[in-house]
């Protein structure tokens, strides 16, 4: 039996290749096909957002200094050294499609760093990438990254209402750190559901998101802490997600480190963002809808149009005028017909 010859194997070699890397750029073209419908349907909500505003002609309170509509505000608490900050990092890349270095809009540490001081709550406006179309810097989410909750055993009421009161917020993301010391994760799982309560008095609606999931040891690990932090929250708005930060990538003695996108970030972090904006949409819906029903039981107390009863209670004059001379004409027609 004769051997193959070489150039028959090298054409099969470099069919097997081409045919793998076709399929790794199809599957790399259908991933950033995904993340940019995503971010246009960020992009299309904020400016139905803006434009319902507008029609509902809006209330002085909601209005922003520059006296148009307001961009949504979420609010992204969470204790310390659980990935708050890396998260408004993540969300701003990510809706502004940036590469190359990570760009910090709020100030981050390495796990376990930063002070024990007392901290402000930052407003950090992330601006949404469009497609190159005209007024592509006009879609605005507000992330206010607030200062960082006290531990959870110190955790009190008043400190969950300061938290999510601070710069009027129309929705929260609490960040919970995956691989936390078991102590430490199971006591601020333990305060799930008041904070969700403190939420929910509010009007607002809670999100959380579990980060640094890389930590999970298995699927059955990762699951079980879903179920519990879904039930002690009350929610199905539970995301796993791996913040984009300076130390994953290590140190770089040359240049900044060029970080490189992750779909699964990238992916999770642009849901969460079209979920909160989803939340925010209906909750305006609402407040309008109050609103507008406020505006009509005014008008009809302005009016004040009397019952049925009362009209055929009280005639008015004119009608009792007329109903005289019905009667006095009658009078004067019979006593004709009898002359």
């Amino acid at each position: 039996m004769r051997a193959p010859r070489l150039p028959l194997l090298l054409k099969i070699a470099g069919a097997a290749a081409a045919g793998a890397l076709a399929l790794i750029v199809a599957m790399r073209l259908r991933r950033d096909d995904a993340v940019a419908s995503l971010r246009r349907d960020i992009r299309e909500t904020l400016t139905n957002l803006g434009a319902g505003d507008e029609d509902g002609d809006g209330d002085g309170d909601g209005e922003s200094e520059e006296g148009g509509t307001p961009p949504p505000s979420v609010l992204i608490t969470g204790f310390r050294a659980h990935g708050k900050s890396s998260l408004v990092n993540t969300a701003c890349r990510a809706l502004a499609g940036e590469e190359g270095p990570l760009l910090l809009r709020a100030e981050a540490s390495p796990p376990g760093g930063g002070t024990d001081g007392p901290r402000k709550r930052r407003r950090v406006k992330a601006v949404v990438a469009g497609e190159g179309e005209p007024g592509a810097d006009d879609a605005v989410v507000e992330l206010l990254d607030a200062a960082p909750l006290p531990e959870a055993p110190r955790l009190t009421r008043d400190d969950i209402n300061a938290a999510i009161s601070d710069g009027d917020p129309e929705c929260v993301v609490l960040v919970l750190r995956c691989d936390a010391p078991a102590k430490e994760r199971n006591a601020a799982v333990k305060r799930l559901p008041e904070i969700a309560a403190a939420v929910r008095s509010k009007g607002l609606n809670l999100i959380v998101v579990l980060t640094f999931k890389k930590a999970m040891r298995s699927i059955r690990q990762a699951e079980e802490l879903l179920r519990e932090v879904s039930f002690r929250a009350r929610t199905d708005c539970v995301y796993f997600i791996e913040n984009y930060t300076w130390s994953n990538n290590g140190p770089n003695l040359r240049h900044p480190p060029v970080i490189k996108n992750d779909f699964e970030t990238h992916f999770t972090v642009l849901t969460i963002i079209r979920q909160c904006l989803e939340f925010i949409k209906l909750n305006r819906s609402q407040s309008k809808d109050k609103k507008n029903g406020k505006v009509v039981k005014q008008a009809e107390s302005i009016l004040k149009v009397p019952p049925a009863d009362s009209i055929i209670k009280n005639p008015p004059a004119e009608a009792k005028l007329c109903r005289k001379s019905n009667d006095s004409s009658v009078r004067l027609f019979f006593n004709s017909s009898e002359t």
